[in-house]
């Protein structure tokens, strides 16, 4: 198991907002970077374009990805767990939180990200990633890694 430094050291080795291979053209390739990250971590996810990587998980199809919410998503994320927030559109890494969470007040716009794509972001929130005013927003799912110990 990866601890949460470890995780974020494994996330931020790949320096999203520099790297070659992540920069938009024409596509965007936010799958590829969360495959890329999924992979260094030992925790594969689908080789697939978001929707298929969406469709593949869901119902926690997936070995070892299952759904979580938003707030499990983080905390997972924060104990080392790699773990993803994705829609048929777009997926981002769910990176360790810098500070503590209240789960009294913390909310969906919170979780913290790390993302290829339209824009690159080594380390922001949720609501860069997509934005809170759009349907798309209702249709994030998060999936997280487990290890066969903790199933």
């Amino acid at each position: 198991m990866l601890t949460a430094n470890e995780y974020k050291e494994i996330i931020d080795s790949f320096d999203v907002e520099n790297n070659p291979k992540y920069q938009n053209d024409e596509y965007t390739y936010c799958n590829v970077f969360a495959y890329d990250v999924s992979m260094a971590c030992v925790t594969p996810l689908p080789d697939a374009d978001c929707n298929n990587m969406s469709m593949l998980l869901s119902g926690n199809k997936w070995p070892y990805w299952y759904s979580v919410d938003f707030l499990n998503a983080q905390q997972r994320a924060n104990m080392g767990r790699p773990t993803i927030a994705i829609t048929s559109s777009h997926v981002a890494v769910v990176r360790p939180s810098e500070s503590e969470i209240d789960p009294d007040t913390f909310t969906k716009r919170d979780v913290c990200i790390t993302q290829a794509g339209r824009s690159l972001l080594a380390a922001s929130t949720l609501n860069y990633g997509w934005s809170p005013y759009t349907d798309e927003w209702n249709e994030i799912r998060f999936y997280s890694w487990y290890y066969p110990s903790e199933l």
